[in-house]
């Protein structure tokens, strides 16, 4: 059986391990972009953002200049997790990331961390 729906979308079982291993101390698995934007997108409806996000070059088309891409957690005030705990504007800033290093022509990896956005539902309650 594929990982993938037909949406191109991860299973929900496989997005369920995700989900429960970034909310974990270890983080997620290391995923690819499109696999990284599904689990927050996921998240998201279960009123979680992406708290924490760490990138892991695998490859570059030329030098890179810029690694800001890199990192969720270490950006502009008003912008860390802690300062918001918006999970809407949390996908935003990973969308925004992910853009920056396709651009770049950098391949990553990445690996998030998960918690419940302000306004969100208690994510220690069983869900999806």
């Amino acid at each position: 059986m594929s990982d993938l729906l037909a949406s191109g979308r991860p299973e929900p079982a496989r997005l369920a391990q995700w989900r429960a291993a970034a909310r974990g101390a270890d983080g997620s698995p290391w995923l690819r972009s499109a696999e990284a934007e599904a689990l927050a997108v996921y998240a998201l409806e279960l009123g979680e953002g992406v708290s924490t996000m760490e990138a892991v070059a695998t490859r570059f088309r030329e030098p890179v200049r810029d690694i800001s891409w890199e990192i969720i957690g270490a950006d502009a005030e008003g912008e860390n997790w802690e300062e918001h705990r918006d999970p809407q504007r949390a996908l935003r800033l990973l969308r925004d990331k992910l853009a920056h290093a396709r651009q770049a022509g950098a391949v990553l990896e990445y690996k998030l961390w998960l918690a419940p956005g302000a306004t969100g539902r208690d994510s220690r309650l069983p869900g999806p």
